[in-house]
Order: C-alpha cells, then sequence, then structure tokens
C-alpha cells in the first residue's frame, strides 16, 4: 500500500464516521439532554414579537461539520453547515451563533452560497422539525434566517453541491440518498439526472465536485484515485489527473480553486487554470487532518477557512501562510 492510498483510507474512514451519523432512514434525533437548560433570566431578557431583530443564540458546540462558505456581501463572515444548524461566524469580531430559529436547524449536508448571496442547502430534517426526510433542495434569501424547501422535496439528500460562479442558474448535486448526480439549469428550480458514466459506479469515492466559471458544462470531480473531467454537464467523466485528488475545493474569484489534495500535493493546493496544474499554498497546521470542507472569501481572497474530521475549524489571512484555531473539537476556541 503506497502512501496516497493510505491516506485515502483514512479520509474514506472520517467521512464514514461522519456519515453514519447523518444517515436518512435511520437517524436518531438528538438526545434531549444534548439541548441546554434555558436560564429563566435570559428567558426573560428575550425582546417580544414585535422587535424585527432576532435573537440569536451562542454557539455552545457543533457537531459534524459538513460544509461552508464565506458571505458574498460581508467580509469575514463565515458560514458552517452541521448536523444541529448552520452556524455564523464573524471572523472579524469572534461570535459564534446559530443562523435562524430553532425550527430551522436542520442537518445541513450540501451547502452553499451563490455569487447572488443565496444560501441552499440540503439533508435532513432537525429535530423537532415536521419537515419530510429528506429536504432536497432548499433555498434561502435571507442569509440563513429562514429557508424554505421546493425541488426534489423528501427525494434527494445532496451531500455534494456546487452553483457554477459564472452562470448561477448552473447547479450540480450529489444524491447520497439515492446514489445520484442531479444538474439543474434554472438555478435550482428544475432538476434532472445525469448519467456520470464512468464514475457511477464508484460515488462511495466521490469527496468534491465543482464547475468552470467559463464552461457551465465542464465539472471536475474528485475522486479517490485522481481528478475527473466531465466536457457534457456530468453525464460522462474521464481522469483528468491521476496524479492527485482533491478531497474539498472551494472557488474564489476568477476561476481560482483553493483545494485539499492527497497525492503529489498533501495539503493546501490552488490553481489558477480549473485544475490544469496546482500548486502548494502555505502550510496547514500537523493537527487540521483530514480537511473536510474548504472556504475562500470572495471578498479577500487572502482569507481561508478549514473545517476537519474532529470538528475544528481554522482560518487563515495570509492564504494558509499561518492559522488560527476557531473552533476545538467541537467547542468554540
Amino acid at each position: 500500500m503506497d502512501n496516497k492510498e493510505a491516506k485515502m483510507i483514512a479520509f474514506f474512514s472520517a467521512v464514514l464516521i461522519i456519515l453514519t451519523g447523518c444517515t436518512t432512514g435511520e437517524e436518531e434525533p438528538p438526545a434531549v439532554v444534548d439541548e441546554p437548560e434555558r436560564d429563566p433570566s435570559e428567558e426573560a431578557e428575550q425582546p417580544n414579537e414585535d422587535n424585527e431583530q432576532q435573537v440569536r443564540e451562542a454557539v455552545e458546540e457543533i457537531e459534524h461539520i459538513h460544509d461552508m462558505a464565506f458571505d458574498r456581501e460581508e467580509e469575514g463572515i463565515l458560514y458552517v453547515g452541521t448536523h444541529h444548524g448552520l452556524m455564523h461566524a464573524d471572523l472579524n469580531s469572534g461570535e459564534f451563533y446559530w443562523q435562524g430559529t430553532e425550527e430551522d436547524r436542520h442537518d445541513f449536508m450540501g451547502f452553499l452560497i451563490t455569487a447572488e448571496n443565496i444560501f441552499m442547502s440540503s439533508g435532513h430534517p432537525g429535530h423537532g422539525s415536521e419537515l419530510e426526510n429528506p429536504l432536497g433542495v432548499m433555498k434561502s434569501e435571507d442569509q440563513g434566517g429562514t429557508w424554505e424547501t421546493g425541488a426534489l422535496y423528501s427525494e434527494v439528500d445532496f451531500h455534494l453541491m456546487d452553483a457554477n460562479e459564472g452562470n448561477s442558474e448552473y447547479l450540480y448535486g450529489f444524491d447520497a440518498y439515492g446514489g445520484r448526480m442531479f444538474k439543474s439549469q434554472d438555478g435550482g428550480e428544475d432538476w434532472s439526472e445525469v448519467s456520470a458514466e464512468g464514475i457511477n459506479d464508484r460515488f462511495h469515492e466521490l469527496y468534491s465536485i465543482i464547475s468552470d466559471p467559463e464552461d457551465s458544462e465542464r465539472v471536475l470531480a474528485g475522486m479517490a484515485n485522481g481528478i475527473y473531467e466531465s466536457l457534457d454537464g456530468g453525464e460522462n467523466f474521464n481522469l483528468f489527473n491521476n496524479e492527485l485528488t482533491m478531497t474539498s475545493v472551494s472557488q474564489g474569484p476568477d476561476g481560482i480553486l483553493f483545494a485539499h489534495g492527497i497525492g503529489r500535493i498533501e495539503g493546501l493546493m490552488k490553481s489558477t487554470d480549473f485544475g490544469e496544474t496546482w500548486e502548494v499554498v502555505g502550510e496547514l497546521p500537523e493537527e487540521a487532518a483530514p480537511v473536510l470542507a474548504i472556504a475562500v472569501d470572495h471578498n479577500n481572497t487572502d482569507t481561508l477557512a478549514i473545517g476537519t474530521a474532529s470538528d475544528s475549524i481554522y482560518w487563515s489571512d495570509d492564504q494558509g501562510e499561518t492559522w488560527q484555531m476557531i473552533v476545538e473539537n467541537g467547542e468554540p476556541a
């Protein structure tokens, strides 16, 4: 067994452990003891219903980092999809709180923010929710404050989602619930299943997807044995790079890709030609592996954030040269 195979096995094992707690058919709601008791004095301080300012509940603990993305309008605002809700992390002030009401704290699996700052996600209903499982494709136009179900409701559980940076009408999603890949050409209102020939018999080895802002039909997929490319909107995939793979990927302005690599490059890497070539960027903290999610701030591309299998979150303001831990093993640092 070579080093790349060993790394991939370790990464896959970490992902499997997380997904075991996020299954669609046998998921158990969190125990009541997981919900901290409310202090009566805190209840008395809550604003009344006429106050338009939404009550913000501080984050005490997160479980299972699934995906993350930066706000497109304000610099330094990171959103993290977790097993029990969407976390708002203000890197400027160091504040962490749950976005939306308790009823909207679902198990956010795939999560993205479009160029127009529209939030989209998929996953499973939160504890106490009356929504059906899986959630299909959800949208939020108030930065995750409220969510509306829409296409493929109760049909798909997208663990991976991508909105094309050049044309956000084009979206792609991988449905872990049914082992299928989908594409939308109208901003997520309607979806069609694509064949994904070349990888559809190994979806359990699919780690990431990203589409080309200059060609919305071109898609890269990070697989266990390398990066695959589709030139026809996900219908067919061919091996594109067998020297490395991207276990997570985020796209910045001008199509620049930031990814966590395994293979020829171990750690953080960047591509300015949509995956044709890759270069090492910075250096990850030793304790950060394996990295499950990565995000770049479009308002300042020096700002990066990563989420790990240990439910830790780090951020960097110099493209990975130095890092600051803001969540350690699920608890804000």
